[in-house]
């Protein structure tokens, strides 16, 4: 849902159906945008929860019906990554494929594009997980880590990879940015359907069943969605670090280039955006503001704000919630999350 960009992200149209930087295309759009630039549109894939198939039809409306896989529950990323690189092998025995959130802010995109297709021909040459990585600029708590261990062979930028820390404490945090052998763990990842296979059927014995039924019915050209549903309904709800990465010692991590940010937190929104001489950001909305420091506000067309004497605050309304709290306090909003759902109904998560 991103509960961290609550109110505007709900959980009827969570944040990656939303124009959240203000620019007229949703998180959707701007990361089908992004690949189209130099992917084939056939070849980009959809996974999405099936409560949420209506807005990825109405905002990527050329999105042919077979480019969007439906997942029947919410189990995590491992179960959707394990059906749609299933799905490319079944239309390229050695079809490669990366995998990407799409909640994040790019802000080189040409260097974006050079990245992947690098990373395209070092997974397909040395047939490994890679995932990509950007130096931190400071020390964050909501972001994962990955730490670099020795150069990979002769290529440049790339490392083995030590380990995943995901979101520290703040002290390991202030460690990890120090120390400069950890990366920002971009949530994108390169590999051949085959080496991610191989790599799930490692990780999980039933994981291991249900794919290899898999193959073999794509083998024969049928298809096997109640395997797939299988898949799950029996996979436990774990992230791909976790899951698969963590138990490989076939990891790779890219240095990358292009700019990213996790558009998951008000903070992140805010520096991702033009900020005024004061440091304020203002979304799409009017506003007055006096003596105000280092905010952001978003408001519905038709209303305005007027602030005095605020400091690093968030000021943001949609439909029928209003919040206003600490821009830097981020672990709050989901205390508010949670807060408004017992107290006040499910009408205004």
């Amino acid at each position: 849902m991103g509960t961290r960009l609550w109110p505007m992200s709900r959980e009827k149209k969570p944040k990656q159906f939303i124009d959240v930087l203000g620019t007229g295309s949703t998180l959707l759009q701007m990361t089908y945008e992004r690949f189209s630039r130099f992917i084939d549109v056939d070849n980009i894939i959809i996974v999405t929860n099936e409560k949420y198939c209506h807005w990825v039809k109405e905002q990527i409306p050329g999105l042919k019906d077979e480019n969007m896989l439906v997942e029947p529950m919410r189990r995590n990323t491992v179960p959707a990554v394990t059906w749609a690189a299933l799905e490319v092998k079944r239309r390229c025995q050695e079809g490669r494929l990366i995998v990407s959130p799409s909640d994040q802010n790019i802000v080189n995109i040409d260097a974006f594009q050079k990245d992947v297709l690098r990373g395209f021909d070092y997974v397909h040459e040395c047939d490994v997980l890679l995932t990509m990585g950007v130096k931190p600029s400071r020390p964050e708590m909501a972001y994962g880590y990955i730490q670099m261990a020795d150069l990979s062979s002769s290529h440049s930028d790339i490392y083995k990879v030590q380990s995943f820390t995901e979101k520290p404490a703040e002290e390991f945090a202030q460690i990890f940015y120090e120390s400069g052998e950890f990366l920002w763990n971009t949530g994108l990842f390169l590999w051949s359907a085959d080496t991610f296979l191989h790599a799930v059927k490692w990780a999980s014995d039933e994981m291991a069943s249900i794919v290899q039924s898999v193959v073999q019915r794509h083998s024969k050209g049928e298809y096997a969605d109640d395997l797939l549903m299988e898949l799950f309904a029996k996979c436990p709800n774990m992230s791909l670090e976790e899951s698969v990465l963590e138990k490989s010692d076939r990891v790779d991590v890219m240095l990358c280039h292009f700019g990213w940010a996790d558009l998951g937190t008000w903070k992140a929104v805010h520096e991702a955006l033009p900020q005024s001489d004061m440091g304020n950001v203002v979304i799409d909305s009017k506003s007055l503001l006096y003596d105000c420091k280092d905010c952001i506000i978003k408001l519905p067309d038709g209303h305005v704000a007027v602030l005095q004497g605020l400091e690093d605050y968030v000021v943001v309304e949609e439909g029928n919630v209003l919040v206003v709290c600490k821009k830097g306090d981020q672990k709050n909003i989901r205390k508010f999350v949670n807060d408004a759902q017992l107290n006040l109904g499910e009408e205004f998560v």
